[in-house]
Formats: structure tokens, sequence, C-alpha cells
């Protein structure tokens, strides 16, 4: 069974929304790996500093919400 992941980034700042993955805003996922239930390698890319959310969608529902500071 696939399954797919979607990253959404919210800048607080400027109440904007913005793709994480460099290549778009969803990558498919692998099976098992190491415990995980699924695993995908991947990189992401920040636009700017400041606060984000970073909003983690397994198959179009809400998984987690992260907050990081950005500084650089």
């Amino acid at each position: 069974m696939s399954k797919e992941l979607t990253v959404v980034g919210y800048h607080k700042e400027t109440g904007t929304v913005h793709p994480i993955f460099p290549t778009g805003w969803t990558i498919g996922l692998g099976g098992e790996n190491n415990g995980a239930d699924a695993h995908t390698p991947s990189t992401v890319k920040i636009p700017e500093a400041g606060e984000w959310a970073i909003l983690l969608y397994v198959d179009g529902k809400l998984f987690d919400t992260l907050v990081y500071e950005i500084t650089e």
C-alpha cells in the first residue's frame, strides 16, 4: 500500500504558505524501515528566516504540526 507525504510550511510573520520540498508539495513514502511505519529520503528548503509551522499530511490527513524558529 503506497502512501503520500505532503509538507506545508506556514510563515507566521508574512502569513504565507510555501512548499517545503524543493520538488513540490508531496512525495511518495516507502515501506517500513528501522521500526518506522514508512520512510523516504528527502531534502527541504525553508525560503526565509522566522517562525514556521510545518504541517505534515499523510494521504491528505493531518499527521503532525512542528514549529521552528529559523534563524538563517
